[in-house]
């Protein structure tokens, strides 16, 4: 009996030692947003190898990537306010979320899957948000927009708003001046290009597909597909929600 209580007290203090272990690691790690929503099957590393189950309310932390498995979808809110959700069978990486009262610096990988964006406004022209894939580079200004990539291409839909989009290709392309826009406008139909340098404006209600080889094709959203597109439908729901608060 003794020797139970022993091993229970012991057991306890490895168990107190690594929470408090961990506790200290977060600590000098830069807060990038709070897992506001979840559901089904959703895992956090830190380090790339050892996976821990997600919570609702959990500290994600800048470097830190997250996956959803089958049937599973996540939501997370960042400093800014801004609002990321992933689909099921998604993976991204909160790469850089430095948000300070001097600016913001955002970076985020998507590495396969798909994520809604609900942006906080960029106000200061030294600010920077961009959601990367292995295909395609897109900075916002503050919209409303999804990305969905896999292993042959990344496509870009905006919902509100406009993105500056460019392929991995010219990483160091730089994104062209913000411009408003009130309505949607027409665009010209499907335009492969050649692998030259560009920086595509996409605008609100309009979407490009940026493939491996650093061609895309532009277009306008249809509608139609776009609402009967559930994980469409469930994310204006939950910018209904949010937008109220």
């Amino acid at each position: 009996m003794l020797k139970m209580k022993k091993l229970y007290k012991i057991s306890l203090l490895i168990c107190l030692c690594l929470a408090s272990f961990s506790s200290f690691a977060d600590a000098g790690r830069q807060v990038a947003g709070t897992v506001t929503f979840m559901m089904g099957d959703v895992f956090v590393s830190h380090d790339k190898t050892i996976w821990a189950n997600a919570d609702f309310d959990m500290k994600i932390h800048q470097g830190d990537q997250i996956r959803t498995e089958a049937e599973s979808r996540c939501e997370i809110t960042l400093e800014d306010g801004t609002i990321v959700r992933m689909d099921e069978n998604s993976f991204q990486q909160f790469e850089k979320c430095m948000i300070k009262k001097t600016g913001k610096e955002v970076s985020l990988f998507l590495s396969s899957g798909k994520i809604w964006l609900n942006a906080c406004k960029i106000l200061s022209k030294t600010d920077s948000f961009k959601v990367r894939t292995n295909k395609a580079v897109c900075a916002i200004r503050g919209t409303k927009f999804r990305v969905d990539t896999d292993d042959y291409q990344t496509r870009i839909s905006v919902h509100k708003g406009v993105v500056a989009t460019w392929s991995t290709l010219f990483d160091e392309a730089k994104p062209k001046p913000d411009a408003s826009i009130l309505k949607p406008i027409p665009v010209a139909g499907p335009r492969p290009v050649s692998m030259e340098r560009w920086v595509e404006i996409v605008k609100a209600f309009q979407q490009i597909t940026i493939d491996s080889n650093g061609k895309y094709e532009k277009k306008d959203l249809d509608v139609d597909n776009i609402m009967a597109d559930q994980w469409v439908r469930w994310n204006i729901a939950r910018d209904m929600l949010t937008d109220k608060q």
